[in-house]
């Protein structure tokens, strides 16, 4: 087949608007944050935890999720999670007299939504991709940097015109209509169509394959190895300060004196870096190889950690919240890379989801720790420094995992 017709990079742009609208749905409660504490007159720890209960369930729902579409189609599956998502925010706004329900509504709708959809998608991409892999992940992923950027920015500005219900109906109408459209579109992967991995013919294919492509394991493989539960805590420990600023940098600046529209700009500015550093330092990773790149960039994180403890103006937290969503956005475009790299792709969906838990989990210790701390101690000195910290040790996670991976070559 000519490779002008690959569909793979279509793939690539499908999956790219998914992760937009689901994470731009979920990343949008922060310009929400402070309507719904003022609606329930709850505390910021309350009120951070329907983000990180939802985040939690989100990603435990990968687990099933990425099985569910390795065995049947990526196309039902992701197309279930645009419905249940668009369901969430339609009959939580319509929850606004209970803190409880609301976040029963939210929590559960959102979750299972976003659950269904970002591990069959992104575990969809490894398939159709070998030898551009990190590239191809990097820019199907930067659709969650514009998700950050674009869906807290749009929240902001409707609530300066209507109420946060009227708000997040308007998102469920979008999430519907531009998520199915997306979702039908995708195939699990090339051989569907009578392709192969970046467009090859069958020998060439044969020529680039990679060893983990011979030697892919399945989940209950993949859990007894140390070097699955290794990067598992890598990753962890990674999310950790990405949550833990999505949903406190607003407050956070909101303390330094800055008006709520550049507060609100500081969540879009991570999204911004989020998708610079999706699109750009996934090339790095093809060329150099994304378990080596990944310990540099997740370094970077600590030094940024330093530079947010320092900033209290609204240029330096801009500086701040670009340069983070950039570190960011390249380890997340390359954990699935080096994961399929270690565990093959035949079963990478199970693999990813059990794997992605760990963001969950990242994301409770990351925005309901935080408020927490806050709240105990009127500063968020603490919760950065937690940031960084956690940061240096999901590099000594990536290290561990990557020696005790060389022993299964």
């Amino acid at each position: 087949m000519n490779r002008t017709t690959f569909r793979g990079w279509h793939m690539v742009a499908a999956v790219h608007l998914l992760l937009a609208l689901i994470f731009g749905a979920a990343y949008s409660f922060g310009a929400f944050f402070s309507s719904l504490q003022e609606n329930f007159d709850a505390d910021r720890f309350s009120t951070a935890s329907i983000f990180s209960l939802t985040a939690l369930i989100y990603y435990v729902v990968g687990v099933f999720s990425g099985s569910w579409s390795d065995r049947t189609s990526v196309r039902t599956v992701t197309g279930l999670g645009i419905v249940l998502l668009a369901l969430g925010f339609l009959v939580s706004s319509l929850m606004s007299s209970s803190l409880s329900l609301f976040l029963a509504t939210f929590c559960s709708l959102v979750g299972l939504g976003v659950g269904l959809v970002y591990v069959p998608a992104v575990s969809t991409i490894q398939r159709w991709f070998i030898v551009h892999r990190s590239s191809a992940s990097g820019l199907a992923l930067a659709g969650t940097g514009l998700g950050t950027l674009v869906g807290p920015m749009v929240a902001g500005w409707l609530m300066r015109h209507l109420s946060w219900q009227s708000t997040m109906q308007i998102y469920a109408a979008a999430i519907v209509v531009l998520g199915l459209t997306a979702a039908v579109y995708l195939r699990g992967k090339p051989q569907d169509i009578g392709q192969q991995p970046d467009g090859l013919t069958p020998e060439a294919f044969n020529d680039v394959k990679s060893p983990a492509s011979n030697r892919s394991v399945t989940l209950g493989e993949a859990v007894r190895q140390p070097a699955f539960w290794w990067f598992f805590m890598a990753i962890f420990f990674g999310s950790i300060g990405l949550f833990l600023a999505l949903v406190h940098i607003n407050p956070y600046a909101r303390q330094q004196g800055i008006e709520a529209t550049q507060a609100n700009l500081l969540i879009g500015l991570i999204g911004v870096g989020n998708i610079a550093g999706r699109l750009v330092l996934g090339r790095p990773g093809d060329r150099i190889g994304a378990q080596r790149f990944l310990i540099v960039v997740t370094l970077s994180l600590v030094v940024l950690c330093g530079l947010w403890s320092v900033a209290h103006s609204f240029m330096a937290l801009a500086v701040f919240a670009l340069l983070f969503g950039a570190a960011n956005g390249g380890c997340i475009a390359l954990y699935p890379a080096v994961a399929s790299s270690w565990f093959g792709t035949a079963n990478l969906g199970a693999i990813l989801g059990a794997l992605y838990i760990a963001v969950g989990i990242a994301a409770v210790a990351g925005g309901s720790f935080a408020g927490l701390l806050y709240d105990f101690y009127r500063s968020y000195t603490l919760s950065i420094v937690l940031a960084g910290g956690a940061a240096l040790l999901s590099v000594a996670g990536i290290v561990l995992a990557a020696r005790h991976a060389a022993r299964h070559v």
